[in-house]
């Protein structure tokens, strides 16, 4: 029979990932005496053993076993998101926020931000001078950078007369190769044959006066850093200003951390609040969400597919009915999750109502309440598993004879459905 069993499940459509749905020895013995209470009281049938009955048989065993596993993995927190926290940003063009850890009892539920200036870098822009001038003689011309705490000692060669445009573009490329911290570039002036050179400090936030300057220390020698316009600030560097929860704060960089476990990263200034709120894990609770559901019409598309393909198909409709009748008994409670019936019985998930149910914590209790749909739906996964022939039509041989005590009738779907123990344990 094993062997008979593994044959019909080559093709049987359903994968089940969890091997075993019961693994309790509590579990194997509630399995075991519903399976003698229903020899007792079960006629002997006759069936029809054609390969299609014996595979929509075990394809509907299956998928109840698969559905039964899939809910009670959802009590599993390395299963769901439950016990997982994110964070969410009312607005994330102004803001962004990580976590950095799993523990977020430092932090509070909710977090209000609001951006009042960014950090931003120093910039120079220097005299804007014509391409095709000749404008600087030959020679050396030795100047300082100075970058926060840090004084550079400098030599720009001149070997020759050259273009403006030339003499530029060599200074540029000096800067960048000698002094860390600043990041050199040549921009266009106001007439298209004139530029400029741009230096932009690498850091955001104000250290002192200035993160950068410039100074000759030739003395007999012109002035490169005037010539060029190093020293001309166009753009003071600035601290981020913004309200954290009432309190203002100002930070050097457009990012900062709360109690080690919170990254706030700053985007824009803006007029308006923004909130943070530390929620579960919305996108993992719907992924493991979504997997119950795709079984649980997996089951009802079984028995679907069954009215559609054969004549033998009264018992199917009576699965599809039994599970429209549970879920009208909780549409209220199916839809406060987002959860909607189709015509045919199938679930159909609503996206934003199902995220707000499971940042808000109304999704856990959906799969954790004691009386509610999810404890129904275990109960009739299983009594679907332990006998599958209920929704196979078949002809009434014998009825039970329950006067006498030890009578026992053949156990007509163990026998053809392959109901062993080695599919639960």
């Amino acid at each position: 029979m094993i062997q008979a069993y593994n044959y019909m499940m080559q093709s049987n459509p359903v994968n089940r990932q969890v091997k075993y749905p019961a693994n309790q020895r509590s579990d194997l013995r509630r399995v075991y005496k519903n399976i003698v209470n229903l020899s007792k009281n079960s006629p002997l049938y006759k069936i029809n053993l054609s390969k299609e009955n014996q595979e929509y048989t075990i394809g509907v065993k299956e998928t109840a076993l698969t559905l039964k596993a899939k809910l009670d993995g959802m009590l599993v927190p390395e299963n769901t998101g439950f016990h997982e926290k994110t964070a969410v940003v009312s607005d994330e063009r102004i803001l962004s926020a990580k976590l950095l850890k799993e523990d977020t009892e430092g932090l509070p539920e909710i977090i209000t931000v609001s951006v009042k200036t960014l950090a931003d870098v120093q910039i120079n822009k220097g005299k804007e001078l014509l391409h095709s001038s000749r404008s600087l003689a030959s020679g050396e011309y030795a100047f300082q950078a100075k970058v926060m705490d840090k004084t550079y000692d400098l030599t720009y060669v001149q070997p020759t007369r050259m273009d403006n445009i030339e003499s530029m573009q060599n200074m540029v490329e000096y800067l960048n190769q000698s002094v860390p911290g600043i990041n050199a570039l040549i921009e266009d002036g106001a007439k298209s044959d004139y530029s400029r050179i741009t230096v932009l400090s690498d850091m955001t936030g104000r250290f002192g006066d200035r993160n950068f300057s410039f100074e000759d220390t030739d003395l007999y020698q012109d002035s490169i850093v005037g010539f060029f316009g190093l020293n001309r600030v166009d753009q003071t560097p600035i601290y981020a200003q913004f309200e954290l929860n009432g309190i203002e704060k100002q930070t050097a960089t457009n990012a900062f951390t709360l109690e080690n476990t919170l990254r706030i990263s700053l985007h824009k200034a803006a007029d308006k609040d923004v909130t943070v709120r530390i929620v579960p894990d919305s996108e993992k609770i719907l992924t493991a969400v979504d997997s119950v559901l795709s079984t649980y019409n997996n089951l009802i598309n079984l028995a679907k597919n069954r009215t559609l393909d054969s004549k033998e198909h009264i018992r199917a409709t009576k699965l599809i009915s039994e599970m429209k009748s549970l879920e009208k008994v909780y549409q209220d409670e199916l839809e406060s999750c987002g959860m909607k019936a189709s015509d045919d019985g199938t679930l159909k998930l609503d996206d934003a109502l199902a995220v707000q149910a499971a940042e808000d914590g109304g999704m856990e209790n959906f799969f954790t309440k004691e009386n509610g749909f999810v404890a129904r739906l275990l109960d009739k996964a299983e009594t679907i598993a332990i006998n599958p022939m209920e929704y196979l039509d078949k002809t009434i041989v014998t009825y039970p004879n329950t006067e006498k005590i030890s009578f026992r009738n053949p156990y007509i779907t163990s026998m053809y459905s392959g109901l062993f123990f080695n599919s639960y344990c």
